[in-house]
């Protein structure tokens, strides 16, 4: 409320209608009023606060914490800001705190376009350069290009991975093979058809019969060879692409949230290989494959049979194979590195447009459009210059393929007629040798052709097998391994240090010890920053103490099952999550399907005070809650996340100020909910406003990390 204090006129809206307006002298003056109930609400909060700050004690913690940087740290602050900025939403954003990813993107994303105007760091303190430029080297060697590194055994590997596959190729191989020979055999009809045309007469009716039923029985297999080989070929590409798809997904999600923070693992970078790699690599294995397998098989056959019919001739003829392969080497090398290239830009314009779209209203709200519409301009810059030099470098080595196919004729023109005058080939062979090798030649410039497809593959391929093979960061949250104890719910931080992995010299908790009763309720006050969410994060075991050990029942949470804690220890943040469902499954996904009943649904919701509204809505519980549950208020989807951790029956229940972005109406429904579920679990509460956490048993005051003061509340306050 101190924030209308000055206003001219107050206006207090109830169910989208004004119960109230005037001055705020006018409406405090009506002790009987709306607005003056919702004043003498928070106004305990803010004669708390004052309070707090005014302690000696707390002051001075304040103090040391600001003056106690060096110069080093300062410099060591610049070294790993970028570590900070290449955290893809910055760790508190999955801590359920409101802190605007847009702000974090934004600044990251913006940085390479406004470095040009801006120093690199304003501060009195000298940098050692050469400490900077190895830290951005160290970064550069950990995280390569993707491919950079990966050979055609990735592609392999991941074909070997298949094996519901294997079915499809055993069929889809050799009908492709066999189907390829089918070109062969043109190539001596046509000349049997020269023969035939230049024999005698009582010799043509003999052939022509033989002939035509040849090339009747040649369609008729080729169109079977055709059909089934597609199809089969098809299957096997969808299949795999589906299966990788899903394998990716599932390696995806058993990673901490640590693997989150990097940048290489950014939302958009995680989607770009989940969907764009699985489709590429799909286009070979699929739409390819067809193509490739004759390819192969009959380039080998066309020149073994020409060579053993000429080879004089073939090898004149051969003359192509050679500068094709030279060129297409030339291209296949630079169109490698270029698509290496050409993907990590691709990714950092999907990450772009990713972070831009799920910020629209934000961006609407400050007419931020064109700047960020700069911003993806200059992210496309580079790789548009990139396309440029690959489609000049394709160009010219498809002009120099067709450019030797027209001096081949003129070569192998010459050197016919002049073995034909030596008796040393006839004129049919001739033609069957020419007509081979030319076979031949279409099959390597198919294969020539597919060059780019194959280079992006391998690129795919081992993004995806870097995916699929890299261990779980810091835990695996899929894992069946750990202890599963009943928990008495007895919280213990013994001597913890903590600091996130994406920003390493920065501590967040300094040796801190804490302990929780079983059944108690306790609150975390404290500035921003301070490290309250960071305490409720490693009791989910979101993250790892850097020092220390945390405990539940004396248990170190490392040695408990990851899915078993979450199952116990449930947290409640300020910006609940809710999925573009319904409300019953919102509600259902705190249970494994098969345990989530109709009953324990509803009697969650009545426990959340939020039942009686669900049938209020015309759809009741199958009502969508829409993107984000863009349908509801904050009070409502508040409510709808406490229902979804009730239904969990947690022993210990954490909540991240989850009140604190309601208005008076909705806190106390929410804190109605709230207290009837704490009456069953152990709570640690982390708030700002002092009138949610009045009923607790102790409150501990952290500031920088530490604890600064606890107690009782009365007392404290």
């Amino acid at each position: 409320m101190s924030t209308v204090r000055n206003a001219d006129r107050i206006i207090v809206l109830e169910s989208g209608q004004i119960v109230e307006e005037g001055s705020p002298e006018e409406l405090l003056a009506n002790r009987d009023g709306k607005f003056y109930r919702m004043y003498n609400d928070q106004k305990f909060d803010s004669l708390a606060v004052d309070k707090l700050a005014a302690n000696p004690r707390v002051r001075s913690k304040i103090s040391l914490a600001t003056h106690s940087m060096t110069p080093s740290d300062f410099i060591n602050a610049e070294t790993y800001r970028r570590a900070w900025a290449r955290s893809s939403l910055g760790a508190h954003k999955r801590l359920g705190k409101s802190y605007s990813v847009l702000s974090t993107d934004r600044e990251k994303l913006a940085l390479p376009v406004m470095s040009k105007k801006r120093t690199r760091m304003d501060t009195p303190f000298k940098t050692n350069i050469m400490e900077v430029a190895m830290e951005d080297k160290d970064y550069d060697d950990l995280n390569l290009l993707p491919g950079k590194t990966t050979n055609f055994n990735a592609i392999w590997n991941l074909i070997k991975s298949y094996k519901a596959g294997y079915a499809h190729l055993s069929v889809a191989i050799p009908v492709t093979t066999l189907r390829g020979f089918f070109f062969l055999l043109v190539c001596f009809e046509v000349s049997s058809v020269l023969e035939i045309a230049l024999a005698p007469n009582e010799e043509t009716a003999q052939h022509v019969f033989i002939t035509a039923a040849v090339y009747t029985a040649l369609i008729i297999i080729k169109t079977m060879f055709e059909a089934v080989g597609r199809l089969f070929i098809a299957l096997y590409g969808h299949g795999f692409c589906g299966y990788m798809r899903n394998k990716m997904f599932r390696k995806i999600l058993r990673h901490g949230a640590t693997y989150f923070d990097e940048e290489a693992n950014t939302p958009g970078r995680l989607v770009h290989k989940l969907m764009s790699d699985t489709a590429t690599l799909n286009r070979i294995l699929g739409d390819k494959l067809d193509l490739l397998l004759p390819a192969i098989i009959c380039s080998i056959v066309s020149v073994t049979i020409a060579l053993l019919i000429n080879w004089k001739l073939a090898l004149i003829c051969g003359f192509q194979f050679p500068a094709f392969f030279l060129f297409r080497l030339i291209e296949f090398r630079e169109t490698s590195k270029r698509h290496r290239q050409m993907a990590e830009q691709e990714k950092k314009a999907a990450n772009l447009a990713t972070t831009v779209l799920s910020n629209m209203s934000t961006i609407k709200a400050y007419t931020l459009q064109e700047h960020f519409n700069n911003i993806f301009y200059e992210t496309l810059k580079p790789l548009q210059k990139t396309m440029k030099r690959q489609s000049c470098i394709s160009s010219f080595v498809f002009a120099c393929q067709f450019s030797f196919t027209y001096i081949l004729i003129a070569i192998t023109l010459h050197f016919g007629k002049l073995m034909m005058l030596n008796n040393e080939i006839t004129p049919f062979d001739y033609l069957r040798v020419v007509l081979l090798t030319q076979f031949g030649a279409n099959f390597i410039s198919q294969l020539i052709a597919s060059v780019n497809d194959i280079s992006k593959a391998r690129v795919a391929s081992g993004n995806i097998l870097n995916v699929i093979k890299e261990t779980a960061v810091d835990m695996n949250n899929l894992s069946d391994e750990g202890l599963r104890p009943k928990t008495t719910a007895r919280l213990m931080l013994k001597d913890v240090e903590f600091r996130y992995p994406s920003r390493p010299l920065y501590p967040v908790l300094r040796n801190l010890t804490l302990k929780v009763r079983p059944g108690d309720s306790i609150a975390i006050v404290g500035p921003s920053g301070s490290g309250k969410s960071s305490i409720l994060a490693l009791f989910q075991r979101m993250y790892s103490a850097t020092k220390g050990e945390v405990l539940i029942d004396n248990y170190n949470v490392k040695q408990i099952n990851p899915a078993y804690l979450r199952r116990v220890v449930v947290s409640v943040g300020q910006e609940p999550a809710l999925f573009s469902f319904t409300i019953r499954e919102n509600i259902a996904y705190g249970l494994p399907e098969d345990e989530a009943t109709e009953e324990k649904i509803i009697e969650a919701a009545k426990i959340a005070n939020i039942h009686d509204f669900i049938l209020s809505l015309p759809q009741g519980y199958d009502t969508e809650v829409g993107e984000f549950g863009a349908q509801l208020s904050g009070g409502q989807k508040q409510r709808i996340a406490i229902a979804r951790a009730i239904i969990r029956e947690p022993r210990v229940l954490l909540l991240d100020e989850a009140t604190a972005a309601l208005d008076t109406a909705s806190e106390k429904a929410v804190q109605s909910a709230l207290e009837s579920v704490s009456k069953n679990c152990t709570c640690i509460y982390v708030a700002h406003r002092l009138s949610s956490i009045r009923s607790v048993n102790k409150i501990y005051v952290l500031v920088d990390g530490e604890i600064a003061e606890q107690g009782l509340f009365l007392r404290i306050v």
